[in-house]
């Protein structure tokens, strides 16, 4: 769900154009509803994070805010529910993949660089965004380097890799889990949002055959040179992003909990694939800024690197 709305002719002063859905008008268009015990202090929180968007986009900015499915969560838990990366998880490599790392710092940026990558998926009320950004790579990958349009399962990445599932993980800590493995299509082996066990589904022959990574942290040229190669998986720190409509995003938290997948810059910002569906942000996408004050780069995007697999098809080609 999203608001419609026109940036048409709209001063960057001010995000007049945003409209405001009352708490019943917002469960209607969402399909939440809750029981009448819950319902009252759903409101409630409703009308205070509501508060806050009126009273953002009232103000100088480079983005704006707006009502979506998150409206009705306390910051708490919508931190708590959707940003479960696992920052401290080990990326020691265990298993015999290769592991490449490029000084991307020698290189220059060539200029504004748009991936195609896989549709935008949405998680659920589940923090298993680490599989959606692991999945994502490999999905862009393919795209970019065997020219397949795959469609993989994150509940498979979340089931059979030694993560915690919805209570968190890391891209880079399951790609050596899945070196050489078959990758089951994402109609064969559903996403249920939930822990479970770990099963078989339809081989897509897609392959994980190595995965490539820059220093960690990055710099902010150094990243976007790397995406002149390849899309890239990186971590971010998302607490802020719950009322994300749309415009370029500016903060300067380094508190990573959340991976995405980086899909293209321009001179001003990072555009990055996000896993709450296409109703949120822009199509589901979210703009950063570039040349944030803070070292770690805007939502701490320069902090933990960036990282992409390498895919092969039927077996390990390295």
């Amino acid at each position: 769900m999203k608001l419609a709305f026109s940036t048409v002719g709209v001063a960057s002063a001010a995000w007049s154009h945003v409209k405001y859905m009352n708490f019943a008008e917002w469960q209607d268009a969402t399909g939440i509803h809750y029981n009448s015990a819950e319902a009252d202090v759903r409101e409630e929180i409703f009308n205070e994070n509501t508060a806050r968007m009126v009273e953002h986009n009232s103000q100088e900015s480079t983005w704006w805010a707006a009502q979506n499915q998150f409206s009705a969560m306390s910051e708490d838990e919508f931190v708590a529910t959707m940003l479960n990366f696992e920052v401290s998880q080990s990326i020691a490599n265990t298993t015999d993949i290769p592991v490449y790392e490029v000084d991307y710092s020698l290189r220059a940026e060539v200029g504004d660089k748009d991936w195609s990558v896989s549709p935008v998926k949405n998680q659920g009320s589940c923090g298993s965004c680490w599989a959606f950004g692991a999945v994502a790579g490999m999905e862009g990958s393919a795209r970019t380097q065997l020219s397949r349009n795959d469609i993989l399962s994150e509940q498979y990445v979340m089931d059979c890799t030694s993560s915690n599932a919805c209570s968190g993980g890391r891209a880079d800590s399951a790609y050596p889990q899945l070196y050489g493995k078959a990758l089951y299509t994402g109609s064969s082996y559903p996403y249920k949002a939930k822990n479970g066990n770990c099963g078989t589904g339809t081989d897509s022959g897609l392959r994980v055959s190595s995965f490539t990574r820059t220093s960690r942290p990055v710099s902010d040229s150094a990243l976007a040179s790397a995406l002149d190669s390849n899309p890239q998986v990186v971590a971010v720190a998302a607490s802020s992003w719950s009322s994300y409509g749309g415009g370029i995003y500016s903060d300067s938290s380094c508190s990573l909990n959340h991976q995405v997948y980086l899909t293209g810059y321009t001179s001003g910002s990072f555009k990055v694939k996000n896993s709450w569906g296409s109703g949120w942000g822009e199509g589901g996408y979210i703009r950063l800024a570039r040349g944030s004050s803070s070292s770690c780069g805007t939502s701490g995007i320069l902090s933990d690197g960036a990282f992409y697999p390498k895919m092969g098809s039927s077996s390990v080609e390295v």
